[in-house]
């Protein structure tokens, strides 16, 4: 039997799936990242312990396959995760996560003549002079310049994983979209970019088509691994793109919500200037020959869900299970309660109204920030009628109840929340010649659907 392995390497954890060629998840795994948080908004993880949750994650799945051969492993990732390594490619620095909150003003006085539209353009995602790499190293550029000039390479942390893998730098322009360096119209680093911080192309990880072969998995690492040394890594994408691909959206008037750390509208769209006029994220998914991958997020809505159902209606591991039980007590607009989970809660009212309502309202609050999105997008001409949804939630189907309700969707669920690992898979394949394209790979997997229905 042949297998592929594909890994979804989010923020809070990296999941995987052992597929088989014709589309059958024969296992699928999972490891958290530990991360260590301080009171001044450091957000860190220590690089080997990154690498021991995703080579643990993906032995498990390569001992799943039992003797068979695994033809490829492709990871597609948020990333956004900044590395610095020593010219022997030792970390210089802790895994700083994307989310890391110790940029103030660094990035807007050292960029300030920054033109945002152009620059917009240029990666396919608006620009807040905080958060991601490129921030980051705005950040060392003024208060730890030592590190960049020790600095061999700068790289993003699942860029990181395929060098130990394989000895061999690279990333695609999908995945490193979140580097906020690389123009994605030409394919290249900016080079104005790169000399503002004191960079050099050669620091930075070569930039290859998403889907190619990268390197094998070299010796030393095939025991952590589980994978026969020379087993082909293959570039993958960002993770949204990921999960569309494992979820077959793939063309025009298709809908992904993809809900995890953040919740995602993620629509293929054949005209970018669409998404461009919307302000939204644009991936280059399946361009030029297919469609761009619009989006729009509420950024870090887990974090906002999970405060506000702690707080109000159970700290336990059953939370969720025990909001939507609530919920499902409550009726549409929870007797006029409304909560806007991106503000801080008014202790006072809440506590006053039973907790069904405002299990309700913390429910329809989520799905309200999606469906602003929605709208939104659909000013400029981008809408569907039918989503598939992965993700944590997905496994819940009141979230669908109420997101097809209020965002006036037909929705289902497609892998859940391993879309973005069987994507992985997917890119895999099409890397090692399994499949021509992602079309290709649906069409054999719907195949295999069909001749096991009775």
């Amino acid at each position: 039997m042949e297998y592929l392995i594909g890994l979804d390497i989010g923020t809070s954890s990296a999941k995987g799936v052992l597929l088989t060629t014709d589309g059958e998840v024969i296992h699928s795994a999972r490891g958290a990242f530990p991360y260590d948080r301080t009171s001044d908004g450091r957000v860190e993880l220590k690089p080997e312990a990154y690498l021991s949750v995703c080579l643990e994650t993906t032995r498990e799945l390569a001992l799943a396959a039992k003797g068979g051969t695994i033809k490829g492993l492709c990871a597609s990732s948020a990333s956004g995760n900044l590395v610095l390594l020593d010219k022997e490619n030792k970390p210089l620095t802790n895994i700083i996560g994307w989310q890391d909150g110790r940029v103030t003003n660094e990035a807007k006085e050292l960029l300030s003549d920054l033109d945002k539209d152009t620059f917009y353009r240029q990666i396919g995602w608006p620009y807040g002079f905080r958060f991601m790499p490129l921030s980051q190293l705005c950040y060392m550029k003024q208060h730890t310049p030592e590190l960049l000039e020790r600095c061999g390479t700068a790289a993003m942390s699942t860029e990181y994983l395929y060098y130990a893998l394989t000895g061999k730098w690279g990333i695609s322009p999908s995945a490193g979209i979140t580097y906020y360096l690389i123009d994605q119209q030409k394919g290249a680093y900016i080079a104005p970019l790169l000399t503002r911080l004191g960079l050099h192309k050669a620091q930075l990880p070569p930039i290859l088509p998403c889907g190619t072969v990268l390197g094998g998995v070299q010796e030393e690492m095939a025991a952590r691994c589980g994978l026969p040394a020379g087993t082909p890594v293959i570039l993958g994408s960002f993770d949204h793109p990921s999960a569309a691909r494992g979820a077959g959206v793939l063309e025009e008037g298709e809908l992904l919500l993809s809900c995890g750390t953040s919740w995602v509208a993620f629509f293929p769209v054949k005209d970018k200037e669409k998404g461009y006029a919307a302000g939204a994220l644009v991936d280059p998914f399946l361009s030029p020959q297919g469609c761009y991958g619009v989006m729009s997020s509420v950024a870090s809505l887990s974090g906002r869900l999970e405060y506000y159902t702690h707080r109000y209606i159970d700290a336990s591991d059953q939370a969720y299970s025990k909001l939507s039980e609530l919920a499902r007590q409550s009726v549409p607009g929870a007797n006029g309660l409304q909560i806007d989970l991106l503000s801080e809660p008014d202790d006072g009212k809440l506590t006053s109204c039973s907790k069904a309502d405002v299990a309700r309202a913390v429910m329809e609050g989520a799905v309200r920030l999606l469906k602003e999105r929605l709208d939104t997008l659909a000013q400029h001409g981008i809408t569907a009628t039918r989503a598939v949804m992965v993700g944590g939630p997905s496994a819940d189907p009141y979230w669908l109840e109420l997101i097809g309700q209020m965002c006036h969707l037909e929705v289902k669920v497609v892998h859940g929340a391993y879309a973005g690992a069987v994507g992985a898979a997917i890119l895999a394949g099409i890397g090692t010649g399994l499949y021509k394209d992602e079309k290709e790979a649906q069409a054999r997997f719907q195949e295999r659907e069909r001749n096991i229905k009775p």
